[in-house]
């Protein structure tokens, strides 16, 4: 696999050295809380289309404008070099690759620069955000339904269930989409392993992390008589936005890029066709923020970008030849009710459009020595 990007690293230095302490941080954030919001969020709405970190200028706090106006530029500069070389090379498979990885890369800082300032002008609540953080449950199942409205495909309703297993900094999740026709289905089995970042402590000084991704796909198209098997590996990684400045606390970035490789088997009776070998790269990048208010710890939701071309949603459908390049987009949140049982929400839109929520029950081992207030 591909190394990631030099920028991705420089962001996601330090994610392990210790960050200032929570006492500080929070003090930061109250100490500006009670200031007036309407300019600030008029200012990171409009001229921060333009110039990112505007409304954290219009609110006092000039260090985390410039953090994010760096952060701009260097969104932009990754975005038009990764773009520029793929025009130029004609797409060529020698330059493809770390191109497009450059370009979503830039594309995700740069649009999370903006979001990230918009956020950090609205949020008032920041300090409230470290008690939020929830350790990964040691067992957690899902059961859920999904929509998809797809042109190519006749399928439409989907049951989707998973188990999910953390065993100290290796976590492993087994799940799978299963149509009430019975005609079409995926199987999937994902293990990630924490390389960098929090794995016990239930107040970590920030929420950022490092993990390497290794999973497990299956596909079964039986109307169509083909199926899909493919192996891949990633290196996701998240970032937390307050160590750009105290307004910022509870959101966060993540970006990840990695690369599958998938055998396409067609079962067609009294006809043989070789099989297809089909290589895929991937590459996403999102802006969360933790939730607050009535929802329990570990709630969150995020905004994101996903390159890959081979789930159900695929790429992006538009006009002209650029139809199917682009990946496709999402929005996915988390809302627990209590310590157990919580929801999830999932929007994706592509050439396909899916939609859908879940049932999550979880559960810690060691729930007696977090600390939730």
């Amino acid at each position: 696999m591909r190394r990631p990007l030099l920028a991705l690293a420089l962001l996601l230095h330090a994610s392990v050295v210790s960050a200032a302490p929570a006492t500080e941080a929070e003090a930061q954030t109250n100490l500006v809380q009670h200031r007036p919001r309407l300019l600030p969020t008029a200012a990171a709405v409009v001229p921060g289309l333009v110039v990112h970190g505007a409304g954290q200028y219009a609110l006092g706090e000039p260090k985390t404008g410039k953090n994010l106006l760096v952060m701009q530029g260097v969104g932009f500069g990754l975005f038009l070099a990764g773009g520029l070389t793929i025009v130029f090379t004609g797409a060529s498979r020698y330059f493809v690759a770390p191109a497009a990885t450059a370009a979503i890369a830039g594309f995700g800082l740069f649009s999370t620069s903006y979001f990230a300032d918009i956020y950090g002008s609205v949020a008032t609540d920041g300090g409230a955000a470290p008690y939020r953080y929830r350790l990964p449950a040691s067992w957690e199942t899902e059961l859920g339904y999904r929509r998809l409205q797809d042109p190519q495909f006749a399928y439409r309703d989907f049951l989707v269930e998973r188990v999910s297993r953390q065993i100290g900094p290796l976590r492993l999740s087994p799940s799978g989409f299963f149509s009430t026709r019975g005609d079409t289905a995926r199987y999937r089995i994902e293990s990630q392993y924490r390389l960098a970042g929090n794995v016990d402590n239930p107040r970590p000084r920030d929420i950022s992390f490092v993990d390497l991704t290794f999973g497990l796909t299956h596909y079964r198209y039986r109307p169509e008589h083909f199926s899909r098997s493919g192996a891949e590996l990633s290196l996701d990684a998240r970032y937390d936005l307050a160590r750009l400045g105290a307004t910022l606390r509870g959101s966060f970035i993540e970006l990840g890029t990695g690369y599958a490789l998938a055998r396409v088997d067609y079962n067609l009776s009294g006809v043989k066709v070789p099989y297809d070998l089909d290589h895929v790269l991937l590459g996403h990048c999102g802006f969360g923020v933790t939730l607050r208010g009535r929802s329990a710890p570990g709630s969150e939701a995020i905004i994101y970008y996903d390159h890959r071309h081979d789930e159900y949603v695929a790429g992006l459908k538009l006009r002209g030849i650029g139809s199917g390049v682009i990946g496709h987009f999402g929005l996915a949140a988390r809302w627990f009710f209590n310590d157990q049982v919580g929801v999830a929400f999932e929007a994706q839109a592509g050439s396909a459009y899916s939609a859908g929520a879940s049932l999550i029950f979880r559960s810690h081992q060691d729930a007696r020595k977090e600390l939730i207030p």
